[in-house]
């Protein structure tokens, strides 16, 4: 008994040290797993281009969605689109593997950035940064650039599916299920197939009726009704009324890529409401609310049923609609003035709250979402600098001055 006390100590001072041994070595086991896991994606990256996929030690399909991944979250976060296309062969000459002449042909016709790697023992993937509504015709003319390379071997060379983020979905496997559907579509007549971009409603109204949340003894009228409520809350900001930030990107790339379609002009308008901090510390979060809410009303009372409104960041708001810079000019002006002239109602006073509105417009400012918005951003940040509460439209002469901002507060997810 004499010897077991100090014994017993010793072991209680021992055990804070063992235990923080085992701790650091679980912590350096995780830690050296997370980094030969992100080197191995980089090997990985860095080879798939120039190396057949079996000489990595890797699967085809395994290479091709480490690289659908890469594109999956640069252009989430550029906001931008891609298009990856499943080229597949339809002569069995054509041997499909790196190195080989009309895997060499394909990697010479796209652009340099464009990724192409091998999807089976057939077929060709090609990844690529661009608008959907170009991506048939680029591929046209990459595989008549091939055709032409290949001689004997052109007639009727390939079959090509395509598919488009985040038009026709947002994830790696639900892009090659698209461009798998538009192979299996394309003939000799139509020997290149891109899928018409579906309707994300029509696709939740469908996931919907398949589940069994509703009785069968409900009314049609009803479910259409419930499936409504389910849809504005999964997408409409609560305080607001308007998009919620996760759905603007979504909706307004939808939208933009009609505007584009039908060669029509368009403008978007990136709106900041004035002092809502200095609000929110005098007056409490509620009244800033209120106010915030008041403005979006105004908003929504103002601007024409088919503008689309979304709400931005914690106290800011985006509105994509048609118009050309002489039209969005004359909103803009519209929007301040009422703005700034209303008074919103908050726990029995009427206060008043100023904008700064900046306004961007496709053709003249971008091609694209993203660059519309780095411009009407900068507008934005331009007149906050200096104190000028009013609408302005991007003049590279002036608002170029300040930094660029992507558009990464806006994610290309589902509500």
């Amino acid at each position: 008994m004499y010897f077991s006390i100090p014994t017993l100590a010793l072991l209680s001072n021992m055990l804070p040290s063992v235990l923080g041994a085992v701790g650091a070595t679980v912590l350096s086991f995780v830690v050296i797993t997370a980094v030969s896991s992100y080197y191995r994606f980089q090997h990985i990256v860095q080879q798939a281009e120039d190396t057949q996929p079996e000489e990595m030690g890797a699967d085809p399909l395994d290479v091709l969605r480490v690289q659908l991944a890469r594109y999956l979250a640069g252009c989430a976060r550029r906001n931008s689109s891609f298009s990856i296309a499943l080229v597949r062969m339809n002569n069995p000459a054509l041997e499909v593997r790196m190195g080989a002449p009309v895997t060499d042909a394909l990697k010479d016709a796209v652009r340099i950035g464009d990724v192409t790697c091998i999807y089976d023992a057939q077929t060709l993937a090609v990844l690529m940064e661009l608008e959907p509504e170009d991506s048939v015709q680029v591929l046209q003319r990459i595989t008549d650039t091939i055709g032409r390379d290949l001689s004997r071997q052109a007639e009727d060379w390939c079959r090509v599916g395509i598919a488009s983020y985040p038009g026709h979905g947002l994830s790696g496997n639900r892009l090659l299920k698209v461009a798998n559907k538009g192979l299996a579509q394309s003939s000799t007549e139509l020997p290149i197939i891109m899928s018409e971009l579906e309707d994300i409603d029509a696709e939740e109204d469908q996931t919907e009726e398949g589940g069994e949340g509703l009785r069968e003894e409900a009314s049609s009228e009803e479910e259409s009704k419930s499936r409504g409520l389910r849809r504005k809350k999964r997408i409409l900001d609560e305080l607001t009324g308007v998009l919620k930030p996760s759905a603007v990107s979504v909706y307004m790339q939808r939208m933009m890529r009609d505007f584009r379609f039908k060669k029509q002009k368009a403008a978007l308008f990136c709106i900041g409401v004035n002092n809502m901090m200095h609000i929110e510390r005098f007056h409490g979060e509620a009244t800033a609310d209120e106010l915030f809410a008041g403005v979006s009303r105004i908003l929504q009372d103002t601007l024409r049923a088919d503008d689309l409104i979304g709400r931005h960041e914690k106290y800011a708001f985006l509105v994509l609609a048609k118009a050309s810079v002489e039209q969005a000019e004359i909103i803009g002006k519209r929007i301040s003035t009422l703005i700034q002239q209303s008074q919103i109602e908050s726990d029995g006073k009427k206060l008043k709250v100023t904008i700064t509105l900046g306004v961007a417009t496709y053709p003249e400012h971008g091609r694209n979402l993203q660059l519309l918005y780095k411009a009407g951003q900068k507008v934005l940040d331009y007149n906050r600098v200096n104190d000028i509460r009013a609408y302005a439209v991007y003049d590279p002469k002036i608002h170029d001055s300040m930094p660029s901002k992507p558009m990464r507060s806006i994610k290309s997810v589902q509500a």
